[in-house]
C-alpha cells in the first residue's frame, strides 16, 4: 500500500505539468479536450492598476471576479521584461526586480490560476515592444524572456488554458519602411526558439504596424505556420484602422481577407478610440462596430481594449473596474444583441439541407447586413424573399457576395445553392 501511495503521489505533479495544451486546427482554436473555442473577451492590463499587489491575492481577485461578469471567456494580460514596467523603477515608486520576482515566487502563476478558476483562457503578452521595429531587442530581450527557466516552467505548468503572445504590436512591414521578410524570418526564428525550449502552447503573433497591417500578416501567415513544428499559431490583428480601413467596403474587404484565410485569425484588440496625436483622440466607433458585425457570423475571436486601466476612460469597459460601472462602450461589448459577450448565439449560418443525416454550414456575414452580404464559399441561384413570400432579389451567377444595399430595412429569407449543389436557407436581417 505504501508503495502504491508513493507512486500515486509522484504522478500527481507530473500529470499537472504535462497536461494537454490548447491547439490550433486550421482556422479553429481548440481547448485541451479538443473542443472548438471562439475566443471572445477583453484585454486587462491589470499590472497597471496601482492597488494590485500579486503578493496579496485579495487585491486582484475581486477585479477578476468583476471581469468574469462580462461574459468573456478569455483575458489578455500585459506583462513586461525586466526593468521596464513602473513597478521595477524607483523613480516611479517601484522596486527593481518586482515583475520578475512575481514569476519566480509563483505569484503570476497564482493570478493565472485564479483566471482559470473563473473559466477564463489567458493570453500572456510582452508589452514593451509596442509599435517598435528593433529586431535586436526582439531577439536579445523579448524572446529570451519567454525561454528563461522560470517562464518556461510557468507556461508548462499552466499550458492547458494558456496562449503566449510573443510581442505586442511588434515590427513594421514595407508600408511603414520595414521589411516583410525580416518580420517573417524573425518570427519564424522566435517560434523555433520557443519550441526548442519545450514550449508547446499556441503562440500568438500580432500584425505589423502597431498590429494594424492585416493584409501583410495574411500574406505571411502560411509560411510562418508551416515553419512551426507544432502548427500551433494564432495570428492577431488590432483594428485601429482610422487610416488603414475606414469605410464599410474597406473594412469588409480586410475582414473577408482574414476570414477567407485557411489560418487562424483573431482580433487581438478592437476599440472605440484610437491614439493618433494623443490618447484616445480619434473616434473609431463605426470601425469596431463594423468589424464585430463581420466577425460574429464567421465565429472569429476578438478582444476589446480594454476592460480597465487605460489612459482613455471612455475606451475602458468600466470606469472603476466593477461591472456595475460599464461605460457606453463596455455596455455595447457586453449586451449588443448581435455580437455582445452575453450573446451566446453569436454567429449566423446558412444550414445546408441534403438527403441523409449530414449537415454542413456556409457562413454569411455580416448579418444584419447593410450594403454587401458575403458568403464563406461561392453560391448561386440566390433568392431573397420578404416575409410575405415575394421575391425581392435574384442572382443566378455564382458569387461569394451579394449587393443588398437596395433592400429596405427588415427581415428576409435567403435561399441559394452551394457549390456542391445543396439547398441553403436562412433568415437575413437588412439594416
Amino acid at each position: 500500500m505504501k508503495t502504491f501511495l508513493f507512486i500515486l503521489l509522484m504522478m500527481l505533479p507530473f500529470s499537472k505539468t504535462n497536461a494537454q495544451n490548447m491547439t490550433v486546427s486550421g482556422k479553429n482554436v481548440k481547448d485541451a479536450n479538443g473542443n472548438i473555442v471562439t475566443l471572445r473577451g477583453m484585454n486587462f492590463p491589470i499590472m497597471d492598476v496601482g492597488s494590485v499587489n500579486l503578493n496579496t491575492p485579495s487585491t486582484y481577485t475581486t477585479l477578476i471576479d468583476e471581469f468574469a461578469k462580462t461574459g468573456s471567456n478569455v483575458i489578455r494580460i500585459s506583462w513586461n521584461t525586466n526593468g521596464v514596467h513602473w513597478r521595477d523603477q524607483p523613480a516611479h515608486g517601484g522596486t527593481p526586480g518586482t515583475m520578475d520576482g512575481y514569476i519566480a515566487n509563483g505569484k503570476l502563476g497564482a493570478l493565472i490560476d485564479y483566471c482559470f478558476s473563473k473559466n477564463l483562457f489567458v493570453i500572456l503578452e510582452i508589452h514593451d515592444g509596442t509599435c517598435q521595429n528593433d529586431w535586436a531587442k526582439f531577439n536579445n530581450t523579448i524572446v529570451p524572456f519567454w525561454t528563461s527557466p522560470n517562464v518556461v516552467n510557468l507556461i508548462n505548468s499552466h499550458k492547458s488554458k494558456l496562449i503566449v503572445n510573443i510581442a505586442n504590436e511588434f515590427g513594421y512591414d514595407s508600408d511603414w519602411g520595414g521589411n516583410n521578410s525580416a518580420f517573417k524570418t524573425n518570427y519564424i526564428n522566435a517560434i523555433s526558439t520557443l519550441r526548442n525550449a519545450g514550449i508547446t502552447v499556441p503562440v500568438m503573433i500580432d500584425a505589423a504596424n502597431c498590429g494594424m497591417a492585416s493584409s501583410s500578416l495574411v500574406s505571411m501567415s502560411s509560411d510562418i505556420l508551416n515553419a512551426d513544428p507544432q502548427k500551433n499559431v494564432i495570428f492577431s490583428v488590432h483594428t485601429y484602422w482610422s487610416a488603414y480601413a475606414n469605410t464599410n467596403a474597406t473594412i469588409d474587404a480586410k475582414m473577408n481577407e482574414m476570414i477567407s484565410s485557411p489560418q487562424c485569425f483573431v482580433l487581438g484588440e478592437i476599440a472605440n478610440l484610437q491614439d493618433n496625436n494623443a490618447c484616445g483622440d480619434t473616434d473609431i466607433t463605426p470601425i469596431y462596430k463594423r468589424v464585430l458585425t463581420d466577425a460574429c457570423p464567421a465565429k472569429m475571436g476578438w478582444l476589446s481594449w480594454s476592460y480597465f486601466a487605460d489612459c482613455a476612460t471612455n475606451r475602458q469597459a468600466t470606469t472603476t473596474g466593477y461591472f456595475a460601472n460599464l461605460t457606453t462602450f463596455g455596455d455595447d461589448l457586453v449586451n449588443n444583441a448581435l455580437y455582445g459577450l452575453k450573446n451566446s448565439t453569436c454567429g449566423t449560418t446558412l444550414q445546408i439541407t441534403e438527403t441523409g443525416n449530414k449537415t454542413d454550414n456556409v457562413l454569411i456575414f455580416p448579418n444584419p447586413a447593410k450594403d454587401t452580404l458575403y458568403f464563406s464559399e461561392e453560391v448561386s441561384d440566390i433568392k431573397i424573399t420578404d416575409t410575405s413570400g415575394k421575391i425581392v432579389k435574384e442572382l443566378s451567377v455564382p458569387d461569394k457576395s451579394a449587393d443588398v444595399s437596395g433592400l429596405e430595412k427588415g427581415i428576409y429569407i435567403l435561399t441559394a445553392v452551394s457549390g456542391q449543389g445543396k439547398i441553403i436557407s436562412r433568415k437575413l436581417i437588412k439594416q
